[in-house]
């Protein structure tokens, strides 16, 4: 029940945030290519209206890791906050999964919005809110729970993603190393 009251949030919360967006004319975006790179300030916040795309970081190592997935309507909303809110240079890169296409809006005109509408600033508190609860939630299953948990997890929370995903992919948004995932998702 926990996850249907939760998605009717996402999706009254995405239907709300497209009604300011409305005179947006949709962006085709085709796989592999980016709505953010690396290094480059996050200047624009966007509302995924099909397909799938998805945030990667590198870390100290080097290693590239898939960190978010983005897909209508729980998780749509298309940014790297902490560059979007400060306007440094983004350390994560946003790219299409599949042929995707969003709206959006830049950053100076979303700014002027917000300070014009108490509904939007009303509707990104809720995304802020969520958004949060989302991350603290991922940062307690990756500490907390074994490799098996986090598939099986994975698998309930988000089960659409499973045969549009690559293995490695969904390995490397749980932590963990594909073998391990594929052992895993055979067992299940």
């Amino acid at each position: 029940m926990h996850a249907e009251k939760q998605y009717d949030s996402n999706q009254e919360t995405l239907i709300q945030l497209k009604e300011f967006f409305a005179d947006q004319v949709p962006v085709e975006i085709k796989k592999g290519e980016a709505f953010l790179n690396y290094g480059e300030p996050n200047r624009k916040l966007g509302i995924l209206m099909e397909g799938l795309m998805y945030a990667t970081y590198v870390s100290d190592s080097g290693q590239e890791w898939i960190s978010r997935f983005f897909y209508p309507p729980g998780n749509s909303v298309l940014s790297s906050h902490d560059s979007f809110l400060s306007g440094e240079n983004s350390s994560e890169c946003i790219r299409a999964y599949e042929d995707s296409s969003y709206i959006f809006i830049e950053k100076k005109e979303f700014d002027a919005l917000l300070k014009e509408s108490t509904k939007l600033q009303h509707l990104v508190r809720l995304m802020a809110e969520e958004s949060y609860v989302r991350a603290m939630k991922r940062v307690h299953m990756l500490q907390s729970l074994t490799a098996s948990q986090r598939v099986k997890r994975f698998m309930e929370e988000h089960s659409g993603l499973v045969n549009k995903v690559q293995r490695q992919h969904i390995a490397s948004y749980l932590g963990i190393h594909r073998n391990i995932f594929t052992r895993i998702l055979n067992k299940i």
